[in-house]
């Protein structure tokens, strides 16, 4: 069984622990899957191979694969998805066709774009081509079911890496993501008062955990944001801890924490999966949606909102003994997780079944 999978192609180590999510999955239901990893976009040009399911791709995933899996990340961001292709090469694709773990993209404020036609042409035809679909989160089964499509909600791949139950919230050791730099408040650009409204709440973290006298580290998941963090970080007499995109370094770094503060989404969804309760620094519509997927609101705080970020300091001081509502809100979030497991173990299964009667 030879299964293609074209995977965005990325900096940020995020959307590794989807890939492996789904291709965990993947061996659970196809025990001698062997997985190709093709390009499915490359927005700055760095791969210097042919990308997306077109040309030399094409040809080589109609020759050789059995299967053909997209995902996941934002590729439904923009004006034009980013999942390179063309109608033409979707007709032409001789093995069968799944979406799994897609999402819609990382859009801040109300700010939205209209689906160009030839990227609104492309994805109808292929994901009515598709033997399944499946998507991250509540916002992406609406945008699909915009377009007259059908899709199974599963909850992003990524949560499903581990098969915790959840940890009790005794935090001892806590990790800390760092902001993405592009957030980060710089004088002269747009949106300076509302970076700084987040890196004060987040100095403000860093301080009350080192003032609790609690273990703490923060940890980069993005190559793009190491220049800023060592400076950052040396007044907490901390160095940023960075393993580039050796998703297992950081998945045994997540295990060993009782506590997440995550300024990045993906850290949030795989502590998840891991039991590990978590605070969720909100940057975008995707965050949000997540937020509103595993019904997570009480433990979500938006990034530049002054009244959030005062309550996100406030709760890290008082986290040596989470409140009522804190518990809560993780036990709802992790009953909807055994949920959507449950519901994404079942579509796994299905698609097995449907694959040999493809070749």
């Amino acid at each position: 069984m030879l299964v293609h999978h074209y995977v965005p192609f990325s900096s940020n180590v995020g959307d590794l622990f989807v890939r492996d999510g789904i291709h965990q999955r993947m061996r659970e239901v196809f025990p001698n899957v062997r997985i190709v990893e093709l390009p499915a976009n490359d927005p700055h040009r760095r791969s210097g191979v042919t990308v997306g399911l077109q040309g030399a791709n094409l040809e080589c995933t109609n020759a050789e694969a059995d299967l053909v899996i997209v995902g996941g990340s934002n590729m439904y961001d923009g004006s034009d998805w980013r999942f390179k292709t063309s109608v033409d090469a979707i007709k032409e694709l001789m093995p069968p066709l799944a979406f799994i773990g897609l999402g819609v993209g990382s859009i801040r404020g109300d700010k939205a774009h209209l689906l160009s036609e030839r990227s609104r042409q492309e994805i109808q035809v292929s994901h009515r081509k598709a033997i399944a679909v499946a998507v991250r989160d509540v916002d992406t089964v609406d945008f699909l079911a915009g377009l007259g499509i059908n899709s199974t909600l599963i909850g992003c791949p990524a949560t499903f890496i581990g098969q915790q139950p959840l940890k009790p919230a005794a935090p001892q050791r806590v990790l800390v993501s760092a902001p993405p730099e592009r957030f980060m408040p710089k004088l002269g650009h747009k949106g300076y008062l509302a970076g700084k409204i987040m890196e004060t709440a987040f100095k403000q973290v860093l301080s009350t955990l080192k003032a609790s006298g609690t273990s703490f580290d923060v940890v980069a998941h993005d190559g793009q944001d190491m220049p800023y963090l060592p400076q950052f970080l040396e007044p907490f007499g901390k160095k940023p801890l960075y393993y580039g995109m050796e998703t297992m370094s950081y998945l045994d770094l997540f295990r060993a924490a009782d506590l997440v503060v995550c300024y990045r989404l993906h850290m949030a969804i795989t502590c998840h999966g891991l039991g590990v309760p978590f605070l969720l620094v909100n940057f975008d519509k995707r965050t949000a949606a997540f937020r509103n997927t595993f019904e997570a609101q009480d433990v979500t705080f938006d990034a530049f909102g002054l009244r959030d970020q005062r309550r996100l300091s406030a709760t890290v001081r008082a986290l040596v003994n989470p409140n009522a509502v804190l518990q809560a809100a993780w036990g709802r979030a992790a009953r909807r997780r055994d949920d959507l497991r449950e519901v994404t173990q079942k579509f796994y299964a299905e698609l097995a079944t449907m694959v040999p009667s493809y070749r």
